[in-house]
């Protein structure tokens, strides 16, 4: 019993640390790229229907939005998604204490991340290593950076974990209370993110592999795809109409590009049109998604541009945003679960390779945060690694160099407070941009840092190209726009996002013979043109 309290009490210090190190951030940061739509989406959860951008699912977002809702927010009267959401965070020029509130509601999903990699982790390990996976997971900071804002990526990185252990427990024992808690795994991550869809499957049978049985109860299977009908249901308000009525001519347009054929286009439509059916915000989410995946999204890595992607870009921007000494946990733990053979322990590694193999398919390469829930079950391995290398240590040089890795790592990652989201290891130095930029650096985080550093050196006349929809006159800021191919005299402000994708055509290389006086935080670079 002693041992059980211990083993709770850790997990539930190490997830509280990391709440109080992921608040500490709201404040420092302005929005994010993507914020101000899902906040107004979230926003539109309560007070229905859910037609604001349903390419996403609402868990996050109307986690996000409750505080504002239950503070009174006034209901957004702009046309614009983006508008919508700015409306809400510059209402009543609190930006900063609305922006705060707003992202604390991600901390439920990082208290339930942090909870399921401990009880995943202990299905076949101990209970060392998932105190032990525990830190290691709240340690990466993509999570920390991630689970900061008013986004989807950090719930699919909650929901799938918890949805692996419940299929786990499942597997090993199908009871109707195991299958009940399997479908509301399910239904969450289906609310989480669309992604939640692609990545479950394919780690589910890993999980089935493993755990095989040869007779299945049909029953339970029952019982649970009617709890998960039912909560992701509910996550759609209950809603039932045809598509048509919630997305508009736009709804026929998604359901006929999802045709993967030309001959199903007339059926599709007309489903679109003229079949009723429940939650039709989320076949058009999913409608959206996979047009957006097929068309491709702008991105660019190691020097290249592209608006398909490259199947190597998810393991190169992994490699850059884990910590080294992460990385080197990581590969002595699959050595050893190589050698153990243990079939039911190499499911992790299996579910891990699962995911990356399902985002290197994608064609939408814009972020490590597409690729977060791998760090559950990697967070797990690399536990067992340490855990194991602790134990079989002869001598204490072994334990010396476990301890100075970890130290490299907690300590390495600490000192980079708050920057977890522009974050890089030591072999993108020193200019990380050269590797990517969007979400993995610049995402428009900056912009509340730009605003002090232009009172501190009253910087009259700034000249800027920042990549946000954060308004700059509203932080003070007098915002004198820049054709990147043209030369400007005086102080210029340019965030690394905006520089990348416009030297693409050719444009600012007349900025290239300068250098800038300083960086402002991590994404933007402060130039003065004589």
């Amino acid at each position: 019993m002693q041992r059980q309290w211990t083993y709770f009490a850790a997990v539930a210090a190490l997830t509280l640390l990391a709440c109080i190190r992921v608040a500490s951030t709201w404040r420092v940061f302005s929005e994010t790229l993507d914020e101000p739509v899902h906040l107004a989406a979230g926003y539109q959860w309560f007070v229905g229907p859910y037609t604001v951008d349903p390419s996403h699912p609402p868990l996050a977002r109307a986690l996000c939005a409750l505080p504002l809702w239950l503070a009174g927010y006034p209901n957004p009267k702009a046309t614009d998604d983006t508008d919508k959401g700015n409306e809400l965070l510059y209402h009543g020029d609190r930006y900063e204490k609305t922006l705060a509130r707003a992202r604390a509601g991600n901390l439920p999903l990082l208290i339930l991340a942090c909870a399921a990699v401990a009880l995943w982790a202990r299905r076949a390990f101990s209970q060392r290593v998932a105190i032990l996976a525990v830190a290691l997971f709240t340690n990466l900071p993509p999570i920390l950076g991630h689970a900061g804002l008013v986004t989807t990526d950090l719930a699919v990185a909650a929901t799938l974990p918890f949805a692996l252990y419940a299929l786990d427990r499942f597997l090993e024992l199908a009871t109707p209370r195991r299958a009940a808690l399997l479908g509301l795994a399910i239904g969450l991550g289906v609310l989480s993110k669309m992604s939640f869809i692609v990545y479950f499957p394919a780690t589910a049978v890993v999980l089935v592999i493993a755990r095989w049985r040869p007779r299945v109860a049909w029953k339970p299977v029952l019982i649970a795809l009617a709890v998960a009908f039912f909560v992701t249901w509910g996550g759609y308000r209950f809603s039932f109409g045809r598509p048509v009525t919630y997305g508009g001519d736009f709804a026929t347009y998604v359901f006929d590009q999802m045709a993967p054929v030309d001959a199903l286009r007339v059926p599709l439509r007309w489903i679109a049109n003229e079949v009723p059916m429940p939650a039709p915000a989320l076949p058009i989410g999913l409608g959206i998604v996979a047009v957006h995946d097929r068309g491709g999204h702008g991105t660019y890595l190691l020097g290249r541009y592209s608006d398909k992607g490259w199947w190597y870009y998810f393991p190169v921007v992994f490699f850059y945003k884990t910590p080294i000494p992460f990385l080197l946990l990581l590969a002595w733990g699959i050595a050893l679960l190589v050698r153990e053979r243990d079939r039911v322990r190499l499911a992790y590694v299996g579910a891990a390779l699962a995911i990356l193999l399902v985002a290197m398919h994608g064609k939408i390469n814009i972020g490590i945060r597409h690729l977060l829930p791998i760090y559950a079950p990697l967070a797990i391995v690399a536990a067992h690694a340490v855990a194991e290398i602790w134990r079989r240590a002869t001598d204490a040089f072994g334990r010396t160099a476990l301890v100075a890795l970890l130290a490299w790592l907690f300590i390495g990652v600490a000192i980079e407070h708050p920057d977890y989201l522009a974050w890089f290891n030591e072999a993108a130095r020193p200019d990380p941009s050269r590797i990517t930029v969007d979400s993995n650096l610049d995402w428009g985080q900056d912009v509340l840092r730009l605003a002090r550093v232009y009172r501190e050196m009253h910087l009259e006349g700034l000249h800027t190209d920042i990549f946000t929809n954060a308004k700059l006159e509203r932080h003070g800021v007098p915002q004198i726009d820049v054709h990147a191919g043209t030369k400007v005299t005086g102080w210029l402000a340019v965030s690394d996002t905006a520089m990348i994708f416009k030297q693409r055509w050719g444009e600012y290389a007349w900025l290239r013979m300068y250098r800038p006086v300083r960086r402002i935080g991590k994404s933007i670079r402060l130039y003065y043109i004589e």
